[in-house]
């Protein structure tokens, strides 16, 4: 829920109608819009009951201590997730203040490009008593924007996002890292100012339901997998026995879901994939897909080995677009290309990029893994588009968020003849933003997260939220100075 909340001069002798009108109007426009876009808005000017001020001789806009200290507890009292303050004309700068002092939520200041009324001066002098005064983080951290409505928008979604992270638990089944990988890790009760928690099962727990699941069900699932994918047994990698099992797996992780679950990271090896024998390709591959033998489902982003703040970056992304996030190795990088490939599958809305989840499914080509003692890889080659991508990472104690925009590259017969090892697992390519050296220097991590469209604003937004420095690689400038700061 995104707060709005329109201020004005409190001075008596500049009580203006004609003002107050356009305060009212512009107001309106702003709460109007933000609905449009989706957003569920608590118009605080409204619970006030300053739409009907005019009757009696008042103001519109907030114009009191006591008022904005009231208008923040309303805002506290319903959960908003930010709030968006109206600065479309004077007002004295403490009343801001004031608000975000109480309610301590992310804030944004605007103001429309209306040459008649002084917002200009509003939004810059509210600004700098924000800084001056620093009751807390979100008052150093504010946004300011003028008369970019699609700006307000990515706000929004920003913060939007972040709260429904910090509410929000991640599911770990086994304990990071995995193969050695120490940056897979992370300090979990740090991590609570982004995530609300952190719920870590044994993989045995996958391992027992797995064997409890009903036969019958398993059967079903079978029959429609089969169905619906193309399967290809080869009698020793992947038998009819063996996809089973990791059915079993995929049933058994899904029904340790528990409400409020944001993402899920599944560890696998070696404990699954050699112990137990049959990797949980099944995990990342469905969960994160909106259908399965048994309906429609929600979407969760899944991503493997334990990678703590690869599913920060999964989750947020999901939370930012509302698509099913893709996750995976960077397995390939020169000055043209960087190919994302994860070790047996990713999720399956990539193979097609379909709204249609059937067809997504009918592109996917299911093969013997390549490791492992056992199981299939559900591969696909993911069509040409453009993605936002995003990691979470940290250096040196402090995390940075990694961002940029990759326009995807079909890959032809000349890239697909170049892959060995892993060729049966899903692969994405995009052009390289930066050269192939300069990539796999800023690279904090060998592990990128993804969803079409472009959330580089949305990203900014919340690495500045959260309080972190975003890295945009496709700005060389930022990169040079990220990796000058070794």
């Amino acid at each position: 829920m995104i707060g709005v909340a329109t201020y004005t001069d409190p001075r008596p002798t500049a009580l203006s109608g004609e003002r107050e009108r356009a305060l009212l109007e512009k107001h309106s426009q702003l709460v109007e819009f933000l609905r449009k876009e989706g957003f569920e808005v608590l118009d605080i000017n409204a619970e006030l009951g300053k739409y009907g001020s005019f009757e009696n001789g008042n103001n519109f806009g907030i114009d009191s201590m006591e008022e904005s200290l009231r208008a923040a507890r309303i805002g506290l009292s319903k959960g908003i997730s930010g709030v968006i303050f109206g600065l479309w004309h004077w007002t004295e700068s403490n009343l801001v203040t004031a608000f975000v002092r109480e309610a301590n939520v992310p804030v944004l200041l605007y103001a429309d490009d209306d040459p008649a009324w002084a917002g200009s001066t509003c939004v810059t002098s509210v600004g700098a008593s924000l800084w001056e005064s620093a009751v807390n983080g979100y008052a150093l951290r504010h946004f300011r924007i003028k008369g970019d409505l699609e700006g307000v928008a990515s706000w929004a979604r920003a913060v939007e996002a972040v709260k429904k992270l910090s509410l929000s638990r991640i599911l770990l089944f086994g304990a990071p890292y995995t193969l050695g990988m120490e940056h897979l890790m992370d300090d979990l009760p740090r991590l609570k100012g982004i995530i609300g928690d952190f719920l870590m099962l044994d993989q045995y727990l996958i391992v027992k339901n797995a064997g409890e699941i009903p036969d019958e069900r398993v059967e079903e699932f079978y029959r429609w997998l089969t169905s619906k994918a193309r399967v290809e047994f080869d009698g020793k990698m992947l038998t009819p026995e063996s996809l089973k099992r990791q059915i079993r797996l995929y049933l058994a992780a899904k029904d340790l879901l528990t409400d409020g679950t944001i993402g899920v990271s599944v560890k696998c090896q070696p404990e699954l994939s050699e112990i137990y024998g049959t990797t949980a390709c099944l995990i990342p591959a469905f969960l994160p897909f909106s259908l399965d033998a048994e309906g429609e489902k929600p979407v969760i982003p899944a991503t493997c080995e334990g990678d703590v703040k690869g599913t920060i970056s999964s989750s947020l992304l999901f939370l930012l677009s509302g698509k099913p996030p893709l996750f995976g190795d960077i397995k390939y990088v020169d000055d043209d290309v960087v190919v994302i490939a994860n070790c047996g599958a990713a999720s399956l809305y990539y193979a097609k990029l379909s709204e249609n989840p059937e067809e997504n499914l009918r592109a996917t080509t299911l093969r013997g893994q390549c490791q492992g003692r056992s199981g299939a890889a559900l591969g696909y080659r993911t069509p040409k588009a453009t993605f936002t991508f995003a990691r979470l990472i940290r250096r040196g104690g402090r995390h940075y968020l990694l961002y940029f925009l990759g326009e995807g590259v079909e890959i032809d017969e000349s890239l697909e003849s170049k892959l060995l090892w892993g060729r049966q697992w899903p692969h994405t390519a995009v052009k390289n933003p930066l050269d192939k050296g300069t990539f796999i220097e800023v690279m904090g991590a060998n592990h990128l997260s993804a969803v079409p469209g472009d959330y580089r604003r949305e990203l900014r937004f919340v690495a500045r939220v959260w309080g972190i420095p975003a890295v945009n690689l496709n700005d060389r400038s930022e990169v040079k100075a990220f990796l000058e700061g070794l």
